[in-house]
C-alpha cells in the first residue's frame, strides 16, 4: 500500500502444474483510485517461458461499496 492512500503496487505470481508441465506469469500491477468508491486496476502478465502464453495486459473497474460513517 502507498500509505495514506488507498493504491497499492504488487506482484502476483499465477502457477499451473499439469503433468509434469509447470508454468508461471507473473504479474505485476497498480491499483489507483480515481474517486471515493471508485478504482481502476493495471496488470500486465509477464510469462516465466513463452511455450504457451505471451505477453498480456488487462486493466479492471472496481467499485467498492460506500464505508459507513462513524
Amino acid at each position: 500500500m502507498i500509505p495514506g492512500t488507498r493504491n497499492f503496487i504488487g506482484i502476483e505470481f499465477n502457477k499451473v502444474f499439469d503433468n509434469r508441465d509447470f508454468d508461471m506469469t507473473i504479474r505485476p500491477q497498480m491499483r489507483l483510485g480515481i474517486a471515493d468508491n471508485l478504482l481502476v486496476g493495471i496488470v500486465a502478465g509477464v510469462p516465466v517461458s513463452r511455450e504457451n502464453e505471451r505477453l498480456s495486459s488487462f486493466v479492471r473497474l472496481i467499485w467498492e461499496p460506500g464505508h459507513p460513517k462513524k
